[in-house]
């Protein structure tokens, strides 16, 4: 199961001291995310902007017991910082660092299932409980409090997503970003195994990429649930050419355009409502929830 962060979950950063770090750390105390510390290779730092600094995750695990670890590392020192936090038994670690080399994602999954732990990333934007906890690079201020839960992929296309069901008048309830790195830790079934369970989500979106099978094990967990919430699905690239100069790993020879009918096909038996075109997905999910008020 895939815990949510609210407004009393202990979190700590690492690599508090890069660029990304410090402004991420003043946006999530200023959204009221309880970061417990930090932690930074620099040996002079004790404190910044209130919370203490240690050297190691260790020291920090020790006195403050967090449940989460936001990493801001560079890809050189990410899988480093990540053994660091899943060897401290911390539950949950979320790397938001981009191009780490996919060698050293394979070794981040390793090391977290070894540690029984979860890993968010690497590439990924982090969690949004919406008036609740900011844990990552996601901008809080585009999100209104609602009913919809997110779990996506690609983060500019949840922005649009966002922006669509605010125009609507609706709103969401928690975001997760998972990374758009071909190798990553988590995948779509925890985190929406605990979404079918949150009382705050009454329609949760998904968003996917054309690479990799994580839709069609989506489909199939579902098809295994006796009950569950209205689930929509929109992936992207059906109208993209292949592309001889940076071709997807092993799509080189396949359109993009029977990927995606193949993972269409797998979310109609499950019953997931599968959107077409990325401009309806505000629409699809106020039409959805209109209907339900309209039987209740």
């Amino acid at each position: 199961m895939f815990c949510f962060p609210n407004s009393k979950t202990p979190v700590i950063f690492q690599g508090v001291t890069s660029e990304m770090g410090l402004y991420q750390l003043e946006k999530a105390l200023a959204y009221g995310t309880n970061v417990v510390a930090g932690i930074s290779q620099e040996s002079h730092l004790t404190n910044l902007m209130g919370i203490p600094v240690f050297n190691q995750v260790k020291q920090a695990v020790k006195k403050y017991a967090p449940k989460i670890s936001v990493i801001f590392s560079t890809p050189a020192h990410a899988l480093e910082d990540v053994i660091q936090a899943a060897k401290a038994g911390i539950p949950l670690i979320i790397c938001t660092t981009e191009h780490v080399p996919m060698h050293d994602a394979l070794k981040m999954k390793m090391v977290a299932k070894e540690n029984g732990v979860q890993l968010l990333g690497p590439s990924s934007n982090g969690i949004l409980n919406v008036d609740q906890a900011l844990v990552g690079t996601l901008p809080s201020h585009l999100f209104k409090s609602g009913k919809v839960a997110i779990v996506g992929r690609s983060s500019s296309l949840i922005y649009e997503a966002v922006s669509q069901l605010n125009e609507q008048g609706l709103g969401v309830s928690k975001c997760v970003t998972l990374g758009t790195d071909h190798l990553i830790g988590t995948t779509f079934v925890p985190v929406v195994q605990s979404l079918l369970k949150d009382k705050t989500s009454e329609i949760i979106l998904i968003i996917g990429q054309i690479h990799g099978q994580l839709e069609q094990e989506l489909a199939d967990f579902i098809k295994t649930q006796k009950k569950h919430k209205k689930i929509f699905a929109y992936i992207p690239g059906r109208f993209l050419n292949r592309s001889t100069k940076r071709p997807l790993l092993g799509m080189e020879s396949v359109l993009f355009s029977d990927i995606i009918e193949q993972k269409k096909l797998a979310f109609e038996k499950a019953n997931i409502n599968f959107i077409e075109n990325v401009d309806e997905i505000g629409q699809k999910i106020f039409n959805s929830m209109k209907q339900k008020k309209g039987k209740q």
